[in-house]
Parts: C-alpha cells; structure tokens; sequence
C-alpha cells in the first residue's frame, strides 16, 4: 500500500459553528491536523493515510471522521471539479464529487440509499463510461 495526502474541509455551507467540530479539532484522525482555517477559509483535516488509492485514503478518513465525531467533512479541495490532470487527482475529484452530492442531498430530503440506489441504477453503462469505451458493442 502507499500513503496518500489527503485533505478534507467543510465548506461552511451551510456554515456550522466551532462546537460542530469540537471533538474532531481536539483528536483527529492519526497523522492529520485539524485547522480552523484550511486553505485560508475553512475548518478541515489534513494528513496523510496508507491506502490501495487515493480514493481508499480519502473514504477511508471520511468514514472515520463521520463514525467517530459525526461530522461530514464535505469537500476534498477540488477547486474545479471539471478539470482531469491524473489518474491520483482524477480519484481526488470523484471523491470530492461524491463527497458534496452526500451533503448536498441532505439538504434535499434525500437519504444514503437513494444515493446508493442511484449509483447501482447506472451499473448498466459504468464500462462503457470508462476510457477507451467510445468504440460501439
């Protein structure tokens, strides 16, 4: 395995109060650091995590931080999610994607198993989504 950086934010929408991350800035998750101000703006995590990927890392933080303090960390700092660079940063955007569509389905009545239920619907289609499947069955 190797070890991903990783850093995680909140990013205060809608914006929560200092008690909200409490418990995660007096004991984050090991080899992170909590910060007030990540990047300047928002409360968040960086560190780094032994991982298969760089996804792994990032779910694997996220699931630590949500079972142990009950907080959403909902950004992984992508500023243009539309942008690929690598294959690393590529995982980096589809968990930073994936991480603002639980938050921001909260917000809209929706639960983790619609999310589920959503992303399994589209099992069909996920091969020929990848790269080099613009070649027609």
């Amino acid at each position: 395995m190797s070890v991903h950086h990783v850093t995680l934010l909140h990013d205060n929408w809608p914006e929560k109060k200092p008690e909200y991350f409490a418990g995660l800035a007096a004991d984050p998750p090991a080899g992170f650091a909590f910060s007030e101000k990540t990047w300047g703006h928002y409360p968040g995590l960086t560190g780094s995590r032994e991982a298969p990927t760089q996804f792994h890392a990032i779910a694997s933080v996220v699931a630590e931080v949500a079972s142990k303090h009950g907080v959403l960390l909902n950004d992984a700092g992508v500023e243009k999610p539309g942008e690929w660079i690598d294959c690393e940063w590529n995982q980096t955007i589809t968990a930073h994607l994936l991480l603002a569509a639980v938050h921001r389905a909260a917000y809209c009545g929706l639960v983790l198993d619609d999310l589920v239920d959503f992303l399994r619907s589209t099992a069909p289609a996920e091969k020929r989504a990848g790269s080099g499947s613009d070649v027609p069955h």
